[in-house]
Formats: structure tokens, sequence, C-alpha cells
């Protein structure tokens, strides 16, 4: 497997019916605790037109290829929709964190693995529920996890050639998204790519079909319109309080 680290994934393992035989898996105590300083956070094409009403979707340079994110804070170290007890107060959740703490492993040979987070905080083998059976055999909560972190990489390689068409149209140019709060403050996130329209008026009409024929051309037009959100990342997130059980005379 790869040394590298994906965001908010500290110590990655395969799952093993020996080693992991009485693992389970429940809520964490604030599930969304390690995602409150990150004002970025990876996003799927297919999830532009669920999110778009909400999250301003954006790209970031990379070596090879731009990657596409959600802006999901003001600044770095801020998160707008994370509220102080780690829940998530928004209408959608970003399949990215959605999936964690599993994710799908490589090794040589091309073999496929699922794995895990073995930090994560909701891990135990006293309560929650189970991967494996008595008998070894996989159970409903393992299941679950494996179809969406399977869903979720074949998307994840949708995006990258989605992104891929969009360098090579030269479809991106820099940006900054301006944000002012309530209280007049005003914030600058930088260092981001957005599609430029003038160049996307400028395709060719070869271009554009294969990017239709992609299934690219209206998550284009959704990136475009999830602009319209940034004002939403100026509005902190309100905090949440889990109900209790306690009375009160």
């Amino acid at each position: 497997m790869t040394d590298a680290k994906p965001l908010f994934y500290k110590n990655v393992v395969p799952l093993d019916v020996k080693r992991h035989a009485n693992l389970r898996i429940g809520a964490a105590v604030q599930p969304l605790a390690y995602a409150r300083e990150a004002n970025v956070i990876p996003a799927l094409v297919d999830e532009f037109e669920l999110a778009m009403a909400e999250l301003p979707i954006a790209f970031l340079p990379g070596p090879d290829l731009p990657s596409a994110v959600f802006v999901t804070g003001a600044a770095p170290g801020t998160n707008a929709f994370v509220s102080d007890d780690g829940l998530w107060t928004g209408a959608y959740v970003p399949a990215y964190l959605r999936r964690y703490p599993f994710i799908i492993g490589d090794v040589e040979g091309g073999q496929s693995l699922l794995c895990i987070d073995d930090t994560y905080p909701g891990l135990g083998e006293k309560s929650g529920e189970r991967f494996f059976s008595d008998k070894g055999e996989r159970e409903e909560a393992l299941d679950k996890a494996l179809t969406l972190a399977q869903s979720y990489r074949d998307a994840a390689l949708r995006t990258e050639i989605f992104c891929g068409m969009l360098r090579d149209f030269g479809l991106l140019q820099s940006a900054t998204l301006d944000t002012a709060a309530p209280d007049g403050s005003k914030s600058v996130v930088h260092g981001i790519l957005i599609i430029d329209e003038a160049a996307l008026a400028a395709l060719t009409g070869e271009q554009l079909q294969k990017l239709h024929a992609s299934g690219f051309l209206k998550a284009i037009y959704n990136q475009i319109a999830s602009l319209r959100s940034v004002a939403k990342l100026s509005v902190p997130a309100p905090k949440k309080v889990r109900a209790s059980n306690k009375k009160t005379s």
C-alpha cells in the first residue's frame, strides 16, 4: 500500500477477519470533530448537482491534475458546516465524510482491500455493529462500508477524468472567494481554481461534444452555479446540542 495518507486518515490498516474478529463500529461522541478545521474537503463530480446549492465547488492545483473540492470554510482552520460538538449542520454531507473511516487500499499485484483508519474513536469491541460474525462472515455493517468505499473509488476515478479534461481544454483559472461576515469582517479564500467562463464559451464544437458525451458538461455548469453559495461560508456553524435524558426540576 502507498505511504501517502489521505486527508483525515491517521493509521490505515486492512480489515482482517482474524485481527478484527471482534471489532465493532458505533457513533463517535463527536463524529466529525476531525473535519472541524478543514476549509476544503475532496469532492466527487457525481456530487456536484446535489451539493451546489449549499457548498461552493472549486479545484486545487496539483502536480499532475487539479482536484475537485468543496470549500467549507472562509479561512484555513475553519469549517462553517461542523458544529462545536462535531456534527454536520448542512443538508448535504460530502461523500468523503460519509466514507470515513473506510477506504479502498491497493497492494502490489493489483489487488484491492477494504481498509480502515483504526484511530477512529467510534471503533471498539464492546458496543456497536460487528464487522464479522462468529463464523468469520461479513456482517451488514461491513457490506455497507465496502459498497460505499467501492462506489467512492469508482466516482473518484471519474472525477480524475473530469479534472483531466478541464486541464486539457484550458478551462480553469485562478480565483479567490470573498466572504463577508454579519459583523462586517471579511475573509478571502486563496489558491483555488474555478471554471473560466470565457474559455468555456470559446470551446470548439468537438470539445463540447466530448464533455457532453462524458457527462461532464452539466457538472461544469453546476460548479459555476455553486459559487452563489459562497455567503454560507461566513456564517459559523451553530452549536448542535444532543438530546439529554436528564430531567430538570
